[in-house]
């Protein structure tokens, strides 16, 4: 079973917090381009998940959009081995979101039109979660560097 996210964050197994910020995504038109626009200026560009990084973000941002009304904030904390993303929205019900996300198109003939963000957030990522938050939930992926899951 992998770790959970507070295993792998809150328990400093990343390491030491080396970057944080938070960006505001509400109201901006393209906040997938936002976010992954931060996400090269704050990864360093050796970082190898870099481009799992950003369509994490993407699909986080997506389902955000999608199911809960919109993204509020996006979360990013750049750790020693790794790496969390978080994406903030209103939506209080963390139950929505399936334990085990499967991929929903699983035959040539069975396309289903949604259903496979967090199929490929789970995929990428070495470990994500939910968890409430004041006016809503985060959901959080962590990535860690090549070698430290």
């Amino acid at each position: 079973m992998p770790p959970t996210t507070a295993e792998l964050v809150h328990d400093r197994r990343l390491g030491d917090l080396l970057k944080h910020r938070d960006v505001v995504l509400e109201g901006h038109e393209t906040p997938q381009r936002t976010a992954r626009t931060v996400l090269a200026d704050m990864l360093d560009t050796d970082e190898a998940r870099t481009d799992d990084a950003m369509l994490v973000a993407s699909e986080l941002i997506a389902n955000a959009i999608q199911h809960a009304g919109g993204a509020v904030s996006f979360r990013i904390e750049v750790y020693e081995l790794g790496s969390a993303l978080g994406v903030v929205d209103r939506a209080s019900d963390t139950g929505a979101l399936p334990s085990s996300p499967c991929n929903s198109s699983t035959t040539p003939t069975n396309v289903a039109t949604n259903g496979r963000g967090l199929f490929i957030v789970q995929s990428l990522a070495t470990t994500w979660s939910v968890e409430q938050t004041t006016n809503g939930k985060i959901v959080i992926a962590v990535l860690t560097r090549a070698g430290h899951r």
